[in-house]
């Protein structure tokens, strides 16, 4: 998203927002005004929010995936596009966060334009069906991110990369990590080998580190020879497996990449993360995470 479409929306009024919202809006300009772009997850991972301004950037990355499906239903149950006031109602926010949502959808180069706006009023005047059904199709529509700490981890039956089944009963009495990641994906790549070095550190202290690779559901075109070399090459000795879109929908429908899943020994989740994180938050988490087996 450019700087100055940022400024001019967010210095005009703000009406009907909690104290959390405008909390999170004021912030997001003070970071616009250093850059040029705004990335989700780097704004979850971001010290300046406080917990409870992190669980709403959480809320409104679950409410960016909503927007095109309920643009969608609203238009083939009503005939009409809704406003953004009637966006506001249904998903409980102000039209400023909805406003939000939509620039970040409209600047974000990776989605194909959804629907157009009248550049008066901007509201949205027509839809484009075709592409709102692929986005749907290959992002979800019910994506989650927050309130995963505490919950049972969802049950999965997969292949690993050289052909075992794997199932999540396997990880049994263990704390393991689970690492969303695809071939190519840049903070993957520098992740990795911080994950690997953790598998390799914790190997005595029931923690291991399992890789859902998602190359496939995403459509990549990358071949097991090539994974192969690319694990071989950066020593990433710890398991991957082929993750499918049932497992990928049970786990929140992930869109970012990495995700992180820390599971404690019940299988419970005992946190979770997206996006890079630095070496020393990873071995604080896996030290609390087995002082607390």
């Amino acid at each position: 998203m450019r700087k100055t479409a940022l400024i001019l929306f967010l210095t005009g009024p703000l009406l009907g927002q909690t104290s959390v919202e405008k909390s999170v809006l004021d912030n997001i300009q003070k970071i616009v005004q250093q850059g040029d772009e705004i990335v989700f997850s780097e704004l979850y991972n971001n010290p300046l929010f406080t917990a409870e301004e992190k669980a709403f950037l959480g809320r409104l990355y679950e409410t960016f995936f909503k927007i095109p499906a309920l643009l969608k239903s609203e238009f083939e149950s009503t005939d009409r596009i809704p406003t953004r006031q009637d966006l506001a109602t249904k998903l409980d926010l102000s039209v400023q966060s909805v406003e939000l949502l939509l620039r970040i959808m409209e600047s974000d180069r990776r989605i194909p334009p959804l629907y157009d706006r009248n550049p008066e009023s901007n509201e949205i005047e027509s839809l484009r069906l075709r592409a709102l059904e692929g986005f749907i199709r290959s992002r979800g529509s019910e994506v989650k991110v927050t309130q995963w700490e505490g919950t049972n981890l969802p049950p999965f039956e997969l292949t690993s990369l050289e052909g075992q089944k794997v199932r999540s009963q396997d990880f049994s009495d263990k704390n393991f990590l689970i690492y969303f990641w695809f071939t190519g994906c840049p903070p993957c790549v520098r992740i990795a080998p911080l994950l690997a070095e953790l598998n390799r550190r914790y190997s005595d202290s029931n923690f291991q580190v399992v890789g859902f690779n998602a190359d496939r559901i995403l459509g990549l075109a990358t071949t097991d020879d090539e994974r192969k070399e690319y694990l071989q090459k950066g020593q990433l000795d710890f398991l991957n497996i082929h993750v499918d879109q049932v497992t990928r929908k049970a786990f929140g429908s992930v869109n970012v990449f990495p995700t992180l899943f820390f599971v404690g020994v019940k299988g419970t989740i005992f946190r979770h993360m997206v996006n890079f994180q630095e070496q020393g938050t990873l071995d604080r988490i896996v030290s609390e995470l087995i002082k607390a087996d």
